[in-house]
């Protein structure tokens, strides 16, 4: 090999060498960025959970106002389709098992008990056509289960909120369930169409 050569060999040794050393300190200046990306984006997810508790905080905290504002309207005239309650119940739980083991767990938010009739209010802060098929197709069920005392009597059903959805008015109407609702400060009940369940 000629001194030519060696030189050569050695220079291209080299660029090799220094091309090798940029790349070295380009993979470690890319793995500190990416641990950096990763440090503010783990921070960023642990925000947005933090955040997402307060805001379901607030939303329970607002159903729980429209859930005491319904009751104590309630609770203060004592009527439902045309019909006096003795008794208002605010936050009735049950449970039942099946023959098969299956456990059934309801709330039913408020309850009116008279001698033969009983209502079940649904309470939701934006009412939509879902809460009131759920009340229908599954809520009266689980009452009657859970309570086989009053499974005889006359059952009437409402749905309240702040904002009723028109699906769920319509969808409220069309069944037979009443609309308990605000009209500025006061109680507006629709229930002039009620049937029995």
């Amino acid at each position: 090999m000629s001194i030519k050569e060696i030189e050569n060999y050695n220079q291209d040794f080299a660029s090799v060498w220094a091309a090798m050393d940029r790349t070295e300190k380009l993979i470690t200046a890319m793995g500190e960025r990416v641990d950096a990306l990763t440090a503010t984006v783990d921070k960023s997810y642990a925000d947005f959970l933090e955040t997402r508790k307060e805001v379901g905080k607030m939303g329970n905290s607002y159903g729980m106002y429209a859930e005491s504002y319904f009751y104590e309207s309630l609770k203060k005239s004592k009527q439902f389709g045309g019909i006096t309650y003795k008794h208002v119940v605010n936050s009735t739980k049950g449970t039942h098992t099946l023959p098969d083991g299956t456990l059934i767990v309801d709330e039913f938010d408020i309850v009116m008990h008279d001698g033969d009739s009983i209502a079940i209010i649904e309470v939701k802060t934006k009412a939509q056509k879902e809460d009131v098929l759920d009340l229908i197709n599954r809520k009266i069920g689980n009452y009657k289960l859970m309570f086989p005392q009053y499974a005889h009597k006359k059952f009437y059903l409402g749905v309240a909120g702040f904002f009723i959805k028109k699906d769920a008015e319509e969808e409220a109407l069309k069944s037979g369930v009443g609309i308990l609702t605000l009209s500025g400060d006061n109680l507006e009940i629709q229930d002039g169409h009620l049937s029995v369940y």
